[in-house]
């Protein structure tokens, strides 16, 4: 008795991301950045969850585009501008003086 193996093509499943804010149970929209316009996906400090970080925190407000490596702000509802000098604090710019990032 002989018998007959069948095979199915592969399919690919292409999964398109949306430029809306989602609502309900759906991931957040963190932003773009405003220098390059790359999408934004910042992830907690401490626990590498994703997660957008708290407005007006200092330190803890900041991420760097991975697209253009600019240091950037959170505002808040998805909006970041680049860090300027009077974002930084007297801990920053002594960090920056033995050159600590």
């Amino acid at each position: 008795m002989e018998t007959e193996i069948l095979t199915r093509p592969a399919v690919e499943i292409i999964v398109e991301e949306e430029d809306t804010p989602q609502t309900g149970d759906g991931p957040p929209i963190f932003g773009r950045c405003p220098v390059c316009g790359k999408e934004l996906r910042p992830r907690d400090k401490r626990t590498g969850a994703p997660a957008a970080p708290k407005a007006g925190q200092g330190y803890d407000s900041r991420a760097r585009c991975s697209g253009c490596g600019t240091i950037l702000v959170y505002l808040g509802s998805g909006r970041w501008r680049p860090l300027n000098d009077d974002d930084l604090s007297d801990d920053d710019r002594f960090a920056d003086s033995i050159g600590l990032e």
